[in-house]
């Protein structure tokens, strides 16, 4: 497999910003006497991020973050990001974090620094109970010239399914709910993407749906901050700790999204 394109791709990732020094990150003491921290949340990636029924971005993501600044004794303030302005606005000083499925890569860390994990992304299988051209139990079995897979254009899936299952017929679109729409009317028989992508989406389609047990790869997902701003930084990895610790992440992972995290964060007071 192409080491830079599975660990370069995560779902729905854009094009990362070139090198640069941006603008100066603003520092831990002037978080703290400002009382304020900026936390960068894309609401169009649920139920990481969402708008709630008053209009105002929520989900797992805001969740975290009002606690961070709860346990900072700071005020929150959420700024709207997406995938393509969430590193850019970090580098630009009109953010102090950023949140939202940021997959930690090596081409991201170096341009932004990373917390601790907050959470994990689990590559998986995704197909139906019954229905399919040929039966689908084992990632092994998609390798099959009568397998017809569906994909979302540049996500995780597509290296790994190039690297094995090279024989399956592959069509890919260009967005979630074409591919499950695909799925749920049998024009494919299954798609391999991130399991936070995945589990909620597919809830919108009457289909018995069946995620193999199998987990083809693990993803980290830590929270972003400019780099060189350490003393944030820092601080933020002790209270992701006391959160992994006391088991907030977790108990707000299961609030949104129904299921215990698909790979734990391995519990290490050392960072």
């Amino acid at each position: 497999m192409n080491r830079r394109s599975l660990f370069g791709l995560a779902a729905g990732a854009a094009a990362l910003p070139l090198l640069g020094s941006g603008a100066e990150a603003r520092p831990l003491d002037q978080i703290l006497s400002t009382r304020r921290l900026r936390a960068g949340i894309n609401p169009t990636l649920p139920p990481m991020g969402l708008f709630n029924e008053r209009n105002q971005i929520d989900g797992f993501d805001a969740d975290i973050a009002r606690e961070i600044a709860r346990r900072m004794n700071v005020e929150l303030e959420i700024v709207q990001v997406g995938s393509p302005d969430r590193i850019p606005f970090l580098q630009s000083d009109r953010i102090d974090i950023v949140l939202g499925s940021i997959t930690r890569t090596i081409e991201r860390a170096l341009v932004i620094d990373y917390t601790v994990p907050l959470h994990t992304q689990s590559m998986v299988v995704l197909t139906k109970q019954s229905g399919t051209a040929v039966p689908i139990n084992t990632p092994a079995d998609l390798n099959n010239p009568s397998v017809r897979l569906v994909q979302v254009r540049g996500t995780v899936g597509v290296p790994w399914i190039q690297a094995n299952a090279a024989r399956a017929q592959v069509t890919l679109l260009d967005n979630y709910p074409d591919c499950f729409r695909a799925l749920a009317q049998g024009r494919a028989d299954a798609m391999v993407d991130v399991a936070e992508s995945i589990v909620i989406p597919m809830r919108n389609f009457p289909v018995q749906w069946k995620i193999l047990d199998q987990v083809l790869a693990s993803f980290w997902v830590g929270i972003g901050v400019q780099k060189g701003n350490y003393a944030l930084r820092d601080v933020l990895n002790v209270i992701l700790f006391e959160l992994h610790r006391t088991g907030f992440v977790n108990t707000t992972w299961e609030k949104y999204f129904g299921v215990p995290m698909t790979t734990p964060i391995p519990f290490n007071p050392m960072f």
